[in-house]
């Protein structure tokens, strides 16, 4: 399995953080929604997932960022994505998911923009 890492912002400790690196696709995706989920039951609702090192994205991958970004909403939070580059960049624009997601260049600008929304 694998492990993200997370952690909270010291300024907005309401936002909990994700690391992704390297793949995310069928081997970690329940990952991801279990951590979303987790966060939600610890009553949390919103997440930034920092895609800075992320390498692919498969079709499930891009369902689960879906899935994870609905869940949210249904609670009143929101989820953000920063700094998605090369191919899951290419990607998210490809199946104009960059419409539908909150994308910014780095953690700090989308939670900047977080802050902004409440």
């Amino acid at each position: 399995m694998v492990d993200f890492k997370s952690y909270k912002l010291d300024d907005v400790p309401e936002i909990l953080v994700l690391e992704l690196t390297g793949r995310l696709d069928t081997e970690n995706s329940e990952h991801l929604m279990n951590c979303v989920q987790t966060h939600i039951e610890d009553g949390g609702s919103r997440i930034i997932l920092n895609c800075e090192d992320l390498d692919f994205i498969s079709s499930l991958g891009l369902g689960t960022l879906l899935r994870a970004m609905t869940r949210l909403k249904k609670l009143g939070g929101s989820m953000a994505l920063a700094g998605p580059r090369g191919a899951v960049a290419d990607v998210l624009r490809l199946v104009h998911l960059n419409r539908l997601l909150s994308i910014h260049v780095n953690v700090d600008e989308a939670a900047a923009a977080m802050k902004r929304q409440s």
